[in-house]
């Protein structure tokens, strides 16, 4: 990415620059397309050695009499659906990357503060006509604490009959007081990314949900009949239709982890696949909150189904929708819709 500099007599000139890779050998982009594949599988092997080793079997959902009883798939056909599930998505991540070229750039963090620090001055210039509406008089208010007293550069005129600044912080040459500068920078460093967190997951949590909900409610979206076997093979689990979206998924009366993604290429490309993408688009986040997003998300989404209450499990905490919740939700008498709107 070329150098870009942009020039304001008004605000700090600034240089775009593109920010080094967190690895030399690949790009931040590659990276948040390996790192929830990497997340996924390095927490399922986790949970499949504690499996094995019996390990913490007090907090075992399931035994494993269960586990090889009541699926309706095995552990091959999980494990192939997945990984092509996570080929066909790394592609068409590679396409995306390849059509848009997206990359994070620094270097006009100033110029970001100055427009902040701008909005802030405004803000406080029209706090006086706001407790106006509701009969307050801000000019009273001065006085009387001596908390504020007029600027001595911004005296009141008919444009600013109130314009009035703390004394205890002088106006940098700038043209912005101290205090300004601070909550710009903690608008700009902490509550503009939480903003941006905050969007991405509430977006993400509403299409997951209203297209889960539409799978379970809507009988074509959960399952769509094909012919049956005639005659079945011998000792063969009983037939489930094999033209469906959600129904795929829920062969696994039993979760674990590796299972998590166990879904068509269907409901994978419109759930995972799309809204990930919009809930990206959507909410601003630059690659590396991508990294944090996309990688918690499927560590999220392995714990759900884990089969395991670990009652020190972060991904766990503050929240109904937990191992527990979801394992009821597989079991054929389960709730069938979750998120944070089935609770609304």
């Amino acid at each position: 990415m070329a150098n870009h500099t942009t020039v304001n007599t008004q605000l700090p000139a600034y240089t775009l620059r593109p920010v080094s890779p967190l690895i030399p050998w690949i790009s931040d982009f590659h990276l948040s397309l390996f790192l929830p594949i990497a997340a996924y599988w390095f927490m399922s092997l986790t949970f499949w050695y504690i499996d094995k080793k019996d390990l913490w079997s007090q907090y075992r959902i399931h035994t494993p009499e269960e586990f090889k009883q009541r699926n309706r798939v095995t552990v091959g056909e999980v494990l192939r659906s997945v990984l092509l599930q996570q080929a066909v998505q790394t592609a068409l991540g590679l396409l995306i990357g390849y059509l848009t070229s997206p990359g994070d750039v620094y270097g006009r963090e100033e110029y970001d503060l100055a427009i902040w620090a701008s909005r802030v001055h405004m803000a406080h210039d029209a706090v006086p006509y706001i407790l106006a509406l509701v009969g307050i008089d801000a000019t009273s208010i001065v006085h009387k604490f001596h908390a504020y007293t007029v600027s001595s550069n911004l005296k009141p005129n008919s444009s600013k009959p109130f314009a009035f600044i703390n004394p205890i912080f002088i106006t940098k040459p700038n043209g912005f007081a101290p205090w300004e500068l601070w909550t710009a920078k903690l608008i700009y460093y902490l509550l503009e990314p939480a903003a941006r967190f905050g969007i991405a997951i509430f977006f993400s949590d509403s299409w997951q949900y209203f297209w889960h909900r539409a799978m379970h409610s809507n009988k074509w979206l959960y399952r769509t009949p094909s012919p049956p076997l005639s005659p079945p093979p011998p000792k063969q689990l009983t037939p489930i239709p094999t033209g469906h979206l959600h129904a795929h998924h829920h062969k696994l009366y039993v979760p674990y982890a590796f299972g998590a993604f166990y879904n068509t290429l269907a409901e994978a490309f419109l759930l995972d696949t799309v809204g990930t993408t919009l809930s990206l688009m959507l909410s601003g986040l630059s690659i590396r909150e991508t990294m944090w997003f996309g990688t918690v998300s499927v560590m999220k989404g392995v714990d759900d189904h884990c089969g395991y209450r670990l009652p020190w499990d972060p991904l766990q905490w503050g929240n109904e929708q937990n191992t527990g919740f979801h394992d009821v939700h597989h079991q054929g008498w389960g709730i069938k819709v979750c998120d944070v709107f089935g609770r609304l």
